[in-house]
């Protein structure tokens, strides 16, 4: 995806020591002088991609896009403790397999980057459309998971499918995970099912449900 030069500076490197970073040393600490509590990842797009490739790779996905966000100004910064990521398929995709893909993408990254990086606190992926479908930089996603490190205790990830996903989404409600998918995302079969299966576990709340919300991802251009 081509990126406009205002993000491009945007995801520029964060400090001339992400630079010079051995491939020993692989930037792995990210910032936080040496404290993994603390630790936080490199806010650099070329840097994040190095440590998540080999799994985004074998997904059929690529990143797009990955900076440290400051929740409170919606914007990056060096400081951020809000991880966000997109990724984008490399090849034909439908929506059944950006439905599949919901879970996939989210493994690929978590909890690996709450562990590598203790300075983080939250966390999002979204799966953004291929550029044939939409070129714009900063194309709306067609899913979103975002999820705080306290939520991703709670998760099961060695069995983590979609239907566990939902159910405990529902259970810690929005503020601590959330799943977003665009409607003909939702009207698959494998999404209505797992729909379906984790109702019947917790069932639907009477206001709208995480994945009926628009995501409000914070923006590269503010």
């Amino acid at each position: 995806m081509t990126l406009t030069t205002r993000t491009r500076r945007l995801f520029g490197i964060a400090a001339a020591g992400a630079l010079v970073c051995t491939a020993a040393v692989g930037c792995s600490s990210g910032s936080g002088n040496g404290d993994s509590a603390k630790a936080l990842p490199p806010n650099d797009k070329a840097a994040i991609e190095r440590v998540f490739a080999p799994a985004l790779k074998q997904l059929g996905v690529r990143l797009t896009r990955g900076a440290l966000v400051d929740l409170k100004t919606g914007k990056p910064s060096t400081t951020g403790t809000h991880l966000a990521v997109y990724v984008e398929p490399t090849a034909d995709y439908t929506s059944e397999d950006y439905a599949r893909g919901t879970v996939k993408t989210l493994r690929a990254f978590i909890p690996l980057a709450f562990e590598r990086w203790g300075g983080l606190t939250s966390f999002d992926v979204c799966q953004e459309p291929l550029p044939a479908a939409d070129a714009r930089p900063e194309p709306p996603p067609i899913t979103k998971v975002d999820l705080t490190k306290a939520a991703s205790r709670k998760v099961r990830w060695d069995d983590l499918d979609l239907v566990r996903l939902l159910t405990v989404a529902r259970r810690l409600g929005p503020r601590a995970l959330s799943v977003y998918a665009k409607p003909d995302v939702r009207l698959t079969g494998f999404y209505q099912s797992a729909t379906v299966k984790a109702n019947a576990k917790v069932p639907s709340p009477t206001t709208p449900t995480p994945t009926t919300l628009t995501p409000t991802s914070p923006s590269y251009t503010r």
